[in-house]
């Protein structure tokens, strides 16, 4: 397949503005739309399908009159301007076409309410200080720039932290393309495959770029090019012909569209134990779901691996029950099978963690709970282990009351906690003196640079007059 560079793209743009305006949208919006009604087919609707994919985005963006945001790929700045008259943000639009920067920068003088200024760049090498932007907006643009994850990079260092980038783009979903789509669609776009949904996901997160929403929008790509083919039709007969081979490309998984709406998040342990009245906990991890392993398993693996060793020394039983509390995406339960337990439950608040775990095989049941309120489950467990779960702005010490009753007696209750936390932490020694266990052990590790954990092994005696050993 060809390959293309930035000065391909800037030359096209700048050559078809013209073209594009005679049957896309007249007033220069060059991106495919959102339907409400995906199985009615009416190519009159389009412009209109644009703008409410433009309602769509602003609605889930945040943005608003104290926003500042970056427009990338801008083109004739009509979404700029919008986007600035609608909420009273500020705008900055870039895009790689001289051309459009010349037209964005007349419009803008048409609309002086619109706070908006307009600069000719390119997405990988942005011409702005590190984290002056709120939000990073983006509609069908990243598909042209080729060294796309440089571009991603400079995204992440002009975003304020906790900021958005909120963006659309196509995406290969396959890499057997067949050569007409290569010649009919790719190439013509000036575009090489990238990413599937996934992969894009993955590659964002990794560099920084926490996922919090993404949309597939395959049918509506579809559908505006079924628009477009008609739009096209008098003018454009080969146009016409392009666009049903984007169709073609749709239906055979060779080309999709896809939505991101991220958050800059760059010390994802001080994210998620910060308290934020914006996101909940529960929401945060359904968040961290996605890269949680691969941000953590070399670090903090340790910890469940010792956990699980530690459970080890006292429980000889392999076939014992033994409830993961907290699994999250299963760590701890991968420790416990590569020790030979095979009777494990999973008990998280987080369906998009527990689908992580579920994934791995290692549990018999999958609980979707909350711990901080008595658990509708009717099972008793020889063992229950909470690695990491009870820490600051995390479950509250006093969800141990609720976990007792699904303990039986003479059960161990491994509980893995920071030694700040455990020391200094009256509300846990509070709740640990109402229970009838006896600490048997406490093994101290390390994990990170600086952080010390306990791993703190209770037996649970079976009545209550007996003597509960040092806490």
């Amino acid at each position: 397949m060809k390959s293309f560079t930035e000065a391909d793209t800037e030359l096209f743009y700048d050559k078809e503005d013209s073209l594009y305006r005679s049957f896309w949208d007249e007033n220069g919006s060059l991106h495919w739309g959102y339907y409400d009604q995906l199985d009615h087919l009416d190519s009159s609707s389009f412009v209109e399908a644009c703008q409410r994919w433009n309602k769509l985005m602003l609605e889930k963006s945040t943005i608003d009159s104290s926003s500042y945001v970056l427009d990338i790929g801008c083109g004739n700045g009509n979404t700029a301007i919008w986007l600035s008259e609608n909420t009273g943000c500020k705008v900055v639009g870039v895009d790689l076409s001289e051309v459009r920067i010349a037209n964005a920068v007349e419009l803008a003088a048409r609309h002086p309410r619109a706070r908006v200024e307009f600069y000719k760049a390119s997405a990988t090498d942005l011409p702005f200080s590190n984290g002056c932007f709120t939000h990073v907006w983006s509609q069908a643009t990243f598909y042209h720039v080729h060294a796309l994850k440089s571009a991603l990079q400079e995204v992440n260092r002009v975003l304020v932290e906790g900021g958005s980038f909120i963006f659309d783009d196509l995406t290969t979903p396959r890499l057997d393309i067949s050569e007409k789509t290569k010649k009919h669609v790719y190439e013509r776009l000036l575009f090489s495959p990238t990413f599937t949904a996934d992969e894009y996901a993955r590659c964002l997160n990794t560099l920084g770029l926490l996922v919090v929403e993404d949309i597939d929008l395959n049918e509506h790509l579809y559908k505006s090019y079924v628009a477009l083919s008609q739009l096209a039709a008098d003018k454009y007969p080969e146009l016409t012909d392009a666009y049903h081979h984007m169709q073609a490309a749709i239906n055979s998984s060779e080309l999709g569209w896809h939505f991101y709406h991220c958050t800059k998040v760059s010390d994802r342990l001080a994210w998620i134990y910060r308290e934020d009245s914006s996101t909940s906990l529960q929401e945060k991890y359904a968040i961290w779901s996605r890269s949680y392993d691969a941000d953590l398993f070399e670090t903090y693996r340790a910890s469940p691996l010792a956990s699980a060793q530690c459970l080890a020394q006292h429980l000889c039983d392999q076939k014992a029950a033994i409830a993961d509390i907290g699994a999250g995406t299963g760590m701890v339960g991968e420790a416990l099978a590569e020790l030979g337990y095979c009777n494990i439950s999973a008990i998280d608040f987080s369906a998009p963690m527990l689908k992580v775990a579920a994934n791995k095989g290692v549990y018999h049941s999958i609980d979707l709970a909350d711990i901080q309120a008595p658990l509708p489950l009717s099972a008793a467990y020889d063992a229950m282990i909470a690695v990491g779960v009870f820490t600051f702005s995390h479950a509250k010490p006093t969800a141990l009351l609720n976990l007792d009753p699904l303990l039986k007696p003479g059960g161990y209750f491994v509980l893995t906690v920071r030694e700040d936390y455990y020391c200094n932490d009256s509300s846990l020694q509070n709740t640990l003196d109402k229970l009838n266990w006896q600490l048997v052990s406490n093994k101290s590790i390390h994990i990170f640079a600086d952080e010390s954990m306990n791993i703190l092994v209770f037996k649970k005696w079976l009545t209550n007059d007996l003597l509960k050993g040092e806490r």
